[in-house]
């Protein structure tokens, strides 16, 4: 009974500063440079419809923004900001009152907005993950730790692509992705035997799966492979493809040998006497399970993130074949990367954490 009430009181503090934390947020304009506008209340001025050569109908909205500033010398002093947006907003953003916008001078008297003022948003989204994992129990300091430190380390991954610009962009992908693999496993599974049985499962899958993959590319000769289509017509496109690759099929991989790692670690510590071979066809059989949902989601997002874009060319009359090949190819070779590795990661984490599980206990 006692724990339970100091579980909740532990909730009860987590929300009450989470709260507090995101109200104060709200009010820190004091802490920004820029100038900061409180929207007191907004008019509608005009409403204009347009129609382009594809017959897509959209309306532009001109809205006056009456607010006050919040910081700098003009504190308290009221303003009025003319804001146009299309209804879609699909590059703009339509204001409401009681938000915060932050604004850059034009001219002695007129203001235009750059952005939104979002951190008490990001705080509170932050706060609510947090408050979640109090209330189902996860290991909080270790994955947050894991997080915070896999944070820095792409960080300085971003940093020595700005020096390096995207020269060794794979081989700093690399190194990037086995630093991001080793401090988490490590952080939520201490440095032991079992973090090094995941890490081995997982890097040696994801090796054998793009040695692999890469090879069949080499093989075709790329037919059918735009990479050029990579966002921005950023280069080297094979080398940003791949870097792309490596870091969503490495993530995938890790979630699915932790998971068949820890059943079968579980499984031995239940029953001492279990065979390597037992082990190995258990491994098989939740891996098995595993396989299904895990390729779903990889294709579930690749359709998510090309969805707009095969709208656009859809609704610009180009034909279904066209569409498909222009914007599909690069996130269906992807998933396919992706799906070898998930599948080569059953037998190689099973056979990995049967030979190794043994020894440890024996």
């Amino acid at each position: 009974m006692k724990i339970i009430k100091k579980r909740w009181v532990q909730i009860c503090l987590a929300i009450g500063l989470v709260l507090l934390a995101t109200v104060a947020t709200y009010f820190d304009s004091g802490l920004y440079q820029k100038p900061i506008v409180s929207i007191d209340r907004v008019a509608q001025q005009s409403k204009t419809k347009g129609t382009d050569q594809y017959k897509n109908t959209d309306y532009q909205v001109v809205q006056k923004i009456y607010g006050h500033f919040t910081n700098t010398a003009k504190k308290g002093d009221k303003v009025t900001i003319t804001n146009s947006y299309a209804q879609s907003q699909l590059l703009d953003e339509r204001y409401k009152p009681h938000q915060q916008i932050l604004v850059s001078k034009t001219s002695p008297k007129v203001y235009t907005i750059q952005s939104t003022k979002r951190d008490a948003v990001l705080v509170f989204s932050i706060g609510l993950v947090i408050i979640l994992l109090f209330c189902m129990k996860f290991t909080r300091g270790r994955l947050l730790s894991s997080v915070l430190i896999n944070l820095v380390i792409f960080f300085g991954f971003v940093q020595a692509l700005i020096k390096l610009r995207t020269g060794d962009l794979v081989l700093l992908t690399v190194i990037t992705a086995i630093l991001i693999s080793v401090v988490a496993l490590i952080v939520i599974l201490g440095p032991t035997k079992d973090a090094l049985m995941a890490f081995l499962s997982a890097f040696l899958a994801t090796s054998i799966a793009l040695l692999f993959s890469v090879w069949l590319l080499q093989l075709s000769g790329d037919s059918g492979i735009h990479f050029e289509m990579v966002d921005f017509g950023l280069q080297p496109y094979f080398g940003v493809f791949i870097s792309q690759v490596i870091f969503s099929v490495l993530g995938v991989i890790l979630d699915e040998t932790m998971d068949i790692s820890s059943s079968l670690i579980e499984m031995k510590q239940e029953v001492a006497d279990i065979s390597k071979k037992t082990l190995f066809k258990s491994g098989m059989a939740i891996g098995k399970e595993l396989v299904g949902p895990l390729i779903n989601i990889l294709l579930f997002i690749v359709v998510a993130e090309n969805l707009n874009v095969v709208m656009l060319y859809l609704m610009n009359g180009n034909s279904i074949g066209y569409t498909l090949d222009m914007t599909l190819s690069l996130g269906v070779t992807q998933l396919l990367i992706s799906s070898i590795g998930i599948v080569l990661t059953v037998p190689i984490t099973s056979f990995i954490i049967s030979q190794m599980v043994r020894k440890k206990v024996s």
